[in-house]
């Protein structure tokens, strides 16, 4: 399928923490999709960014820390417009 090897190793960290308990969401295959898409498309710095958006805000910030571990970077969540 040719995704991003850096993020299906996020999933799978992050699939390792839910079922630990510690994190309620890990992305699904679809996401990783999206993610190569738009990888594809804008960057891999803009599908990091919306990894990190997509995922439900409880689990946000664990999700920032593990990608942002992954890459060596800080990664916030792609957002459009006002947040309300």
């Amino acid at each position: 399928m040719k995704i991003n090897r850096t993020a299906v190793r996020i999933a799978r960290n992050l699939a390792t923490l839910q079922q630990a308990g510690d994190t309620g969401w890990a992305p699904q295959l679809r996401e990783l999709i999206a993610f190569q898409k738009i990888a594809d498309v804008l960057g891999t710095e803009a599908a990091f960014a919306n990894l990190v958006g997509i995922a439900p805000l409880e689990d946000r910030d664990t999700v920032a820390e593990i990608v942002t571990e992954a890459i060596g970077r800080p990664v916030t969540a792609l957002a459009l417009g006002r947040q309300l």
